[in-house]
């Protein structure tokens, strides 16, 4: 088995990303997009169970981990895309990020048009799942 090395480039603080130092000349124009994709380290994770309720929700059927958005991965690694608000130096104001507080940024890409799925196919549950949302982000079990 290979193991990799992984350093974040930076860290989660109230919405907004603080870059480390060393990488703030790569944000140069950045700032020009409305949209950028965030890749982060799920530190608060932990060893997946093969089958659970998405978001520990019973009402809703028993999936495989692989097939849900639960945090709780082999890798976790999380990705989102957000919308960049404003960038001040090393800082990114964004909206949209379902990560906490304290959580290390691994990577920002461009959102791009080649990004965009136009038709995609989701299942009933998710239907369902958005519907019982409601609030901010929770920290869940599964």
């Amino acid at each position: 088995m290979n193991l990799w090395t992984i350093r974040p480039i930076g860290f989660v603080k109230e919405n907004v990303i603080q870059i480390h130092k060393q990488w703030v000349k790569g944000l140069e124009g950045i700032e020009d997009f409305s949209h950028i994709i965030i890749l982060f380290w799920l530190n608060e994770a932990k060893t997946p169970k093969l089958k659970i309720h998405p978001k520990g929700i019973k009402d809703l059927p028993k999936l495989g981990f692989l097939a849900t958005r639960t945090p709780h991965r082999p890798n976790p690694i999380g990705m989102t895309v957000v919308k960049l608000l404003k960038r001040r130096g090393s800082k990114l104001w964004i909206e949209g990020l379902d990560a906490w507080d304290g959580t290390p940024i691994l990577d920002i890409k461009p959102y791009t048009k080649k990004d965009c799925v136009m038709k995609f196919c989701i299942p009933a549950w998710v239907h369902q799942l958005d519907k019982l949302e409601t609030g901010p982000l929770r920290r869940y079990g599964n």
